[in-house]
């Protein structure tokens, strides 16, 4: 019966390319792999029933066994190494259980967490699945900071209800992932920031401003040299949106067409 060459494979690479029967190694030898009980006898085509052998030695064996310990030495060998493969498979499961064990935990005492800030209220199942996910994506110590300040700029207090408004406890729920992102995106892009109050200037200065274009204007302009304080200065004299996108494109381009000039 034919050995498939994966199978072969393995049982030369676990021989170390040796002939179990002599000793002597490729390439001063052809390897074939054989069984250790013969097909004939009922020995099975399973790498722990086959061993590395070399053309000569197999070919005198014929159809007996090993007489000496060479067959317990193998088996013992495939049985230790299947034993430690088990062990780290078991805890390799453990270790992601544990994993598991301790995102849930960290959910629940952020979802506490969240609580403290709201008393009176506190997260379903969507909003615990919601934490969940933001934990996962984030990490524990982003969603913490972001949960603080969420909590502290869009929380309104009730005095006649005596507790905060629904509407406020829903935003500043809502917005954790929101300032997560944009922290992340700040350590990324630093300028983010004065970019973000430029805007504000021009979105408060021009009734059709249009957000995302107007930002991305303004990185545009900064990437390509513009700098901080020279796009403030041009929302600050600005009226109109549309006057105001052209102007910072014309500075932008101004400034690549500088640093083109200073290369030859």
């Amino acid at each position: 019966m034919s050995v498939g060459k994966k199978i072969r494979f393995e049982v030369f690479k676990r021989d170390k390319f040796t002939c179990q029967y002599c000793g002597q190694s490729a390439p001063d030898v052809v390897l074939q792999v054989d069984h250790i009980e013969p097909v004939s006898k009922g020995g099975a085509d399973d790498i722990i029933n086959l061993v590395t052998s070399c053309f000569d030695c197999n070919s005198g064996k014929s159809n007996r066994t090993l007489d000496d310990d060479s067959v317990i030495k193998v088996q013992k060998q495939q049985l230790d190494e299947l034993q430690k493969r088990r062990e780290q498979l078991e805890m390799m499961l453990k270790w992601q259980r544990e994993m598991i064990n301790i995102d849930e935990q960290a959910v629940t005492e952020l979802a506490e967490f969240w609580s403290d800030f709201v008393e009176g209220y506190s997260l379903n199942a969507s909003g615990l699945k919601s934490l969940k996910k933001w934990v996962r994506r984030f990490g524990v110590n982003e969603v913490i900071e972001a949960i603080k300040d969420s909590c502290c700029q869009y929380l309104i207090y009730d005095e006649e209800q005596e507790q905060h408004t629904q509407e406020s406890v829903d935003k500043s729920f809502n917005y954790i992932p929101r300032i997560c992102k944009s922290r992340r995106q700040q350590q990324e892009r630093p300028y983010l920031k004065d970019l973000y109050y430029i805007r504000g200037i021009v979105r408060n200065r021009c009734s059709n401003c249009v957000d995302w274009e107007c930002l991305n204007a303004l990185e545009a302009a900064h990437l390509s040299g513009v700098s901080i304080d020279d796009l403030k200065a041009v929302a600050l004299t600005t009226y109109n949106y549309r006057d105001w996108l052209a102007e910072t494109q014309v500075l932008a381009e101004h400034e690549e067409q500088e640093e083109v000039a200073h290369v030859s």
